[in-house]
């Protein structure tokens, strides 16, 4: 989703089995993780939603190198007109495509198909459609402000540095929460680290993003400057970053970390070695958000599987809260989320950067890498308050996540966490070391 922050300003542990994402919580046949839906289960799936049910034989069919009946399995579905019915056949046609692309050998990646006329401002649109009438993306939002502003409580200046700023559209949400803080606001130092511009200046995106917090800033009497690192995460200096502010520091990385690579894919530009410096910078607390789901270890048919799944419910999310037929919800399902989906489908080793991991291995990942979580369980009525939630959204704590549910389904978890705590030396050890 952190492609929608760019799109923007440029204008229980085990994953779920496709079954469980269409028939509900309650269903008893979940497959195991990475385990192929059995015939029987496709005949189920076939009854319910027929166009998921060709999606996994079309996808079947291309791991078994059947291009013909592929062929015809996805050009069924298209020739169905898919994108103006229910969500099963909405996210069809986003799938439809890719799995087609897939199959002709198109490593593009490019998921703009549907509306390539979509402009900055339709896409700027979509975004705060996406934001504003949606908990998508703010209950990512104010779960990782809601561990900030407890991480600074009695600060005076706070350093956050956040990766994949996008347009900022989550730092107003913070500035109001700070401006009401009892004794007034803290001095606020916001580093927004995104990707350069494509032309002759690679800035121009982050300077948007930083008149635009800017205004929020000053209208809530907030201290407050921006400073913009134009480069990608992978080489960025954290060090320069940390050493123009003595103040203690917040890393946040909402919907920004799966776009790293793990070291399966490379050996030192990774999401392990980016944790390692942000830990070097000793911040007061890290939050993670992240889409709960797998797109990364799984080869092509359960990666296929698992994706469905969760972009099945995050449109029927979307339909149930959006207006039908109109043009924003359209460039959300059919640009922003088929831009991801085109990806997941198609990309292979470096090229796919939509590498979600589902909580429990970020959280394996973040332990491994020398952190240990923060509670966020206090966090979950303030931020199911805010949400003002309905049509089957909840918010749970599951420490050390915080959760966005939808009818029993996770979509996106958030945490907070800090570098390891270092017992103190034993007596022994100390009297060891000075002799």
């Amino acid at each position: 989703m952190n492609a929608i922050r760019r799109h923007v300003v440029s204008a229980e542990e085990a994953p779920l089995s496709l079954r469980a994402h269409i028939e509900g919580p309650t269903s008893s046949t979940a497959s195991s993780p990475g385990q192929q839906p059995s015939s029987g289960t496709r005949q189920t799936h076939s009854r319910r939603r027929p166009f998921l049910s060709r999606l996994l034989a079309a996808g079947e069919a291309i791991d078994a190198g059947d291009g013909e009946r592929a062929r015809a399995l996805i050009e069924g579905i298209l020739r169905a007109e898919p994108d103006t019915g229910d969500a099963s056949e909405r996210i069809s046609g986003v799938f439809g495509r890719a799995l087609l692309a897939r199959l002709d050998g198109d490593r593009s990646g490019d998921g703009n198909l549907y509306l390539r006329s979509a402009g900055p401002r339709d896409m700027l649109a979509a975004f705060q459609l996406l934001v504003h009438a949606t908990p998508l993306i703010r209950f990512g939002y104010l779960s990782a402000n809601a561990a900030i502003v407890e991480a600074f409580q009695d600060e005076g200046e706070i350093h956050v540095i956040d990766i994949g700023v996008g347009g900022g559209t989550q730092w107003p949400f913070l500035l109001h929460r700070l401006a009401t803080r009892p004794g007034g606001p803290p001095r606020v130092r916001l580093t927004g680290i995104d990707l350069p511009c494509r032309g002759p200046d690679p800035e121009q995106r982050l300077r948007w993003a930083g008149a635009f917090i800017g205004g929020w800033a000053e209208r809530l009497k907030v201290p407050f400057e921006f400073h913009g690192v134009a480069s990608s995460v992978e080489r960025v200096d954290w060090s320069r970053i940390a050493s123009r502010s003595t103040a203690p520091i917040a890393v946040n990385a909402a919907f920004a970390l799966h776009h790293v690579p793990d070291a399966s894919v490379h050996a030192t530009a990774n999401r392990d070695t980016i944790l390692t410096r942000i830990r070097a910078l000793s911040p007061r607390v890290l939050t993670l958000v992240e889409p709960d789901v797998e797109h990364n270890a799984h080869q092509f048919l359960p990666r296929l599987s698992e994706a469905i799944g969760h972009y099945y419910a995050v449109f029927q999310a979307l339909e149930a809260l959006l207006p039908p037929h109109i043009a924003a919800r359209e460039t959300i399902e059919q640009v922003f989320f088929g831009q991801e989906v085109m990806n997941v489908v198609v990309g292979e080793g470096a090229a796919r950067v939509e590498r979600h991991e589902r909580r429990g291995a970020w959280q394996r990942r973040l332990r491994m890498n020398g952190f240990e979580p923060l509670r966020v369980s206090p966090h979950e009525s303030l931020v199911r308050g805010a949400l003002r939630l309905n049509q089957g959204f909840d918010v749970r704590s599951d420490e050390p996540a915080i959760l966005l549910m939808r009818n029993g389904v996770s979509l996106v978890a958030a945490s907070a966490w800090r570098p390891r705590q270092l017992p103190p030396p034993s007596r022994f050890m100390s009297g060891l070391f000075r002799r």
